[in-house]
């Protein structure tokens, strides 16, 4: 989803979150239409059971005053639109629409209004295939390549657990696929660099040395390679995986990375660390 400001569109930041989290959908409308009905039409034990948490909602996840005062204290502007999951759409909207079928008195009404009720909701959702069907490579439903990528990696590594860095789009997908490679950088890292909120300075701070390697390469800024080692030391980075059209691939081998192995697009290199690194799982079976 597009990041908003919450700073800069003030009240309206509601109003532009719903509208790119609903895409034009108009289902949270038939939520509040499903209220209204319940409170026009609904018995005692249906509106006790929906219309309370509605208020609660409306007073605050859907209060445009909310998130202004949210961002005082948290960072909500990538996140606000999360809130509008705990909207029981699924569970108000069929449950009212039963009830509207059910009040026709005979058999063909109930079937006339079934089939337009049907019909309101495709014409409100947005469709599936909109833009064309893609068949999945395999069963996980991954690019066959990065499952080829996290191969050579396990075929490659001393240890169970590996820690990786892989550019944005593989780096969100292997967190998926494979948990036994871990990830250098996690998505808000990845986000903040991105979109140029972190400035070269903070990429710099000595304190983070997985924010030097994506100085070098995300944000291409000049990294001495040795530093660039000195980063992948401290993070236990063994592998980098990236495109071969990325134009730091030379940059790995002058900061002492090989390569291990390549795929249909991308290469695989390793970094010798100086130290091995062991990830010990933490139990959870043991509750105190």
């Amino acid at each position: 989803m597009t990041v908003l400001n919450v700073a800069e569109q003030g009240l309206k930041y509601l109003f532009a979150c719903l509208n790119l989290y609903t895409e034009n959908c108009a289902f949270p409308m038939l939520y509040f239409a499903a209220l209204i009905f319940l409170c026009v039409r609904g018995n005692e034990e249906e509106r006790r059971l929906f219309l309370p948490g509605a208020v609660v909602m409306l007073l605050t996840i859907y209060n445009p005053i909310s998130p202004v005062i949210l961002m005082h204290f948290f960072d909500v502007n990538s996140e606000y639109y999360r809130f509008f999951w705990i909207t029981p759409v699924i569970v108000l909207v069929p449950y009212v629409s039963a009830r509207l079928i059910l009040m026709q008195e005979t058999g063909k009404g109930k079937a006339v209004f079934a089939i337009l009720l049907a019909l309101l909701f495709v014409l409100s959702g947005n469709f599936l295939y909109a833009n064309g069907y893609e068949r999945a490579e395999n069963g996980y439903k991954m690019p066959a390549e990065l499952i080829e990528i996290s191969g050579i990696i396990h075929a490659d590594a001393d240890d169970v657990y590996s820690k990786a860095f892989l550019e944005y789009d593989y780096n969100m997908q292997m967190r998926q696929y494979d948990p036994k490679i871990l990830l250098t950088i996690d998505r808000e890292d990845y986000m903040n660099a991105n979109q140029y909120d972190y400035s070269p300075e903070m990429l710099e701070d000595e304190d983070h040395p997985q924010y030097r390697i994506l100085a070098a390469l995300v944000r291409f800024q000049d990294v001495e390679p040795g530093k660039f080692a000195e980063a992948l030391e401290k993070t236990h980075t063994e592998y980098v995986v990236l495109n071969k059209a990325h134009p730091m691939l030379s940059y790995l081998s002058e900061a002492g990375l090989r390569q291990i192995g390549e795929t249909g697009e991308r290469v695989v290199y390793k970094y010798d660390l100086a130290e091995p690194y062991h990830f010990d799982l933490v139990d959870y079976s043991v509750v105190y």
